[in-house]
């Protein structure tokens, strides 16, 4: 009889150690704005214990009561780690900024001055087409290449310059380059002749889901005398 309960004595000690050693936490995940992020997980941070978060984006979860802070992830946002309270703990998430690489294929309108300070101008329209690349951070690079495969002017046009995060999801672009052109002019005759002429970019790159860009821009051909200009857009690849 004594040794019965000597065993339900040690239960009890142990069921009371037990639930002194654990601890519920409580709370919510939400996004910027306020709304619940439903399928989030909410995890002991570097333990074991992890929930999913409920349809109305509220979670509870069993954490050891020694446990200092918890961790809530979410696909698309970036994780955010909190120290546990007695409370409510209440997540807000942010889009994740991704840093990448990209590449895009680019074409578009080309507006080719044809002519002089001393020549009748005479505007050639045709097309254009080209690549680009580079980094895209809160600051980042790129260089781009551009033909207009049809006409002797301007080909090729090389420029290189900045990228700056606006947006998570837009990047703005600015930069300079060199183009090796040939105007035309028309004055009773066809005059050519080749120039060295300073290039200059201006444009926007988005991030379309975690793997596609879009690019819109224009470049601006000069060798103050006559001006060319290209109106591209294009699409690509982020890694």
């Amino acid at each position: 009889m004594r040794k019965i309960f000597l065993m339900l004595a040690l239960a009890l000690v142990s069921t009371a150690a037990m639930a002194q050693s654990t601890r519920i936490i409580k709370g919510a995940v939400v996004d910027k704005n306020g709304n619940p992020l439903p399928g989030a997980t909410v995890e002991a941070t570097n333990g074991a214990e992890s929930t999913t978060v409920d349809a109305d984006g509220t979670f509870s979860l069993e954490v050891s009561r020694w446990l200092n802070t918890a961790t809530a992830r979410y696909a698309g946002m970036r994780k955010k780690t909190l120290k546990v309270q007695d409370g409510d703990m209440v997540f807000r998430l942010s889009p994740d900024v991704q840093n990448c690489w990209f590449v895009n294929a680019v074409g578009g309108l080309a507006i080719l001055d044809s002519g002089g300070d001393y020549y009748d101008l005479i505007d050639d329209y045709t097309y254009t087409i080209g690549v680009m690349g580079g980094y895209l951070g809160k600051w980042g690079g790129y260089a781009k290449l551009l033909w207009t495969p049809d006409s002797e002017t301007a080909v090729p046009v090389v420029t290189v310059g900045a990228t700056k995060r606006v947006f998570p999801f837009m990047h703005a672009y600015a930069g300079a380059g060199y183009a090796n052109v040939t105007w035309k002019a028309d004055y009773k005759e066809v005059i050519t002749y080749n120039d060295n002429a300073a290039a200059f970019d201006l444009g926007a790159i988005f991030l379309i889901g975690n793997h596609f860009t879009a690019n819109v821009g224009m470049s601006w051909v000069s060798d103050f005398s006559s001006n060319n200009y290209f109106f591209q857009a294009g699409i690509g690849y982020a890694f």
